[in-house]
């Protein structure tokens, strides 16, 4: 569904809305939108996919206060060297307060500024301490992030189906064997790693 934000929200705005989609969307908008979003009675969106132009800590714990019932999928492409609005490890924990989240990706994708540089292991030790939950992880850009912090979530979230890591420099090719170490059967393992310039794709199902 796209929206006009200019626009009262009881005009165009079911209250049975379950799933929302949004490409290059304008951040301080959103946000203001979801402080309305808040006033609605019973509104309840499960699912929401949003393409920012930087994914901030503020945006993500915005997000997770108005929506707690949400599966959630991000994307940012910055049109320059993100700083001060980028996320790191404060914006994580906000989570916790999506008791029911079970679907996760975060993901940077723009080439000339393909990561995020202020987000470290201990981001990744947030999401699996308080998002056990997880049915599906996609995480991609996280250039500070080892198999440390990536093993803490295989650990962690017994219920996950699906672990996708996209461009992760710190990962090399002994890091497969370790998360497989720690997979359990059933589950789809991705990982891409940058060596250099070579993008090592290993697409494992656990029997």
């Amino acid at each position: 569904m796209y929206l006009m934000y200019d626009r009262p929200l009881g005009q165009f705005l079911p209250k049975s809305l379950k799933k929302l989609k949004l490409q290059q969307t304008d951040v301080p908008l959103f946000v203001s939108w979801l402080d309305a979003v808040r006033k609605i009675p019973c509104f309840n969106l499960r699912s929401s996919s949003l393409v920012v132009d930087v994914i901030s800590d503020d945006l993500l714990i915005t997000v997770m206060h108005s929506l707690p019932r949400l599966e959630l999928d991000l994307e940012d492409r910055p049109f320059m060297e993100p700083s001060v609005r980028d996320m790191n490890n404060i914006g994580l924990p906000a989570l916790k307060f999506c008791e029911c989240l079970i679907v996760l990706s975060i993901v940077r994708s723009e080439r000339n500024y393909p990561s995020f540089k202020r987000v470290k292991n201990i981001g990744m030790f947030h999401v699996s301490e308080r998002c056990r939950r997880l049915e599906s992880v996609k995480l991609g850009g996280f250039a500070k992030v080892t198999e440390a912090g990536y093993s803490s979530i295989l650990h962690s979230c017994r219920n996950l189906k699906k672990f996708e890591v996209l461009t992760s420099p710190l990962l090399s090719d002994s890091v497969f064997d370790n998360m497989i170490g720690v997979a359990r059967n059933g589950l789809l393992l991705l990982v891409a790693s940058a060596l250099t310039y070579l993008i090592l794709w290993v697409n494992i199902i656990i029997a």
